[in-house]
């Protein structure tokens, strides 16, 4: 009689908690904190079960920007050119054209005062087209030859008259440029300048005793700065 009581009983017991555990709720709760996890949570009985999210992939940064390369600027010197006796300073500025990194021309003009070789007065307007030759373009000291020819209108002025002359010629030097910025340089070089004197004047330009010549030739020295654009 026991048992026919005890099992029915038994037998509701088992039922009732498997319906409970059916219905037991489930909870999914988003990360707290940056470490893209997911935490699922069931009750009753609590069961947590932790699942790591996948993470996103980080963004790939791109490469910084190339130095776009500056094939156009403006250059300035100042010069001179000394010696037992000749005493000659000035200035000359120059539209600058790169269009490769191993060539260069200058088209340029200047002022130059002083006095030559008999010690007269003189100035000097000089139109020049160098061509550059850069030995390193990529260095920040870059080494380069200078190969030119130009026209110079000169006055001279002696103790009876002033004289108006025109000399054709050219030059040719060593050079230093120092790549400060890629948009900024300072220059320096040493120039061999060779000329003749092509005016209508038939008087020779120099005289030394017998002797006579309308060439002449020397030494210039230029420091300046570049401006690329």
């Amino acid at each position: 009689m026991h048992r026919l009581v005890l099992l029915p009983m038994l037998a509701f017991a088992t039922i009732l908690t498997v319906a409970t555990t059916a219905q037991a709720e489930v909870v999914v709760s988003a990360p707290t904190d940056s470490s893209s996890q997911v935490v699922v949570k069931t009750k009753p009985p609590t069961v947590i079960v932790v699942r790591q999210k996948s993470a996103s992939p980080a963004p790939v940064a791109a490469p910084p920007p190339k130095d776009r390369e500056r094939k156009v600027g403006l250059h300035f010197d100042v010069g001179g050119t000394f010696g037992p006796s000749v005493a000659m300073g000035g200035f000359s500025g120059a539209l600058r054209f790169r269009p490769a990194s191993h060539f260069g021309i200058d088209l340029g003009a200047g002022y130059f005062a002083g006095h030559d070789y008999q010690g007269d007065y003189r100035t000097e307007v000089p139109v020049t087209a160098n061509m550059l030759f850069f030995v390193n373009p990529k260095s920040k000291v870059q080494f380069y030859v200078l190969l030119g020819t130009g026209l110079s209108f000169g006055k001279k002025e002696t103790f009876n008259e002033i004289r108006n002359m025109t000399h054709v010629g050219g030059q040719a030097g060593l050079g230093l440029e120092f790549r400060l910025a890629p948009g900024f340089a300072l220059n320096a070089d040493v120039r061999g300048v060779l000329r003749h004197r092509i005016d209508n004047d038939p008087r020779p330009e120099f005289i030394d005793g017998t002797r006579s010549s309308d060439t002449s030739g020397g030494a210039l020295m230029t420091f300046g700065a570049t401006f690329y654009f």
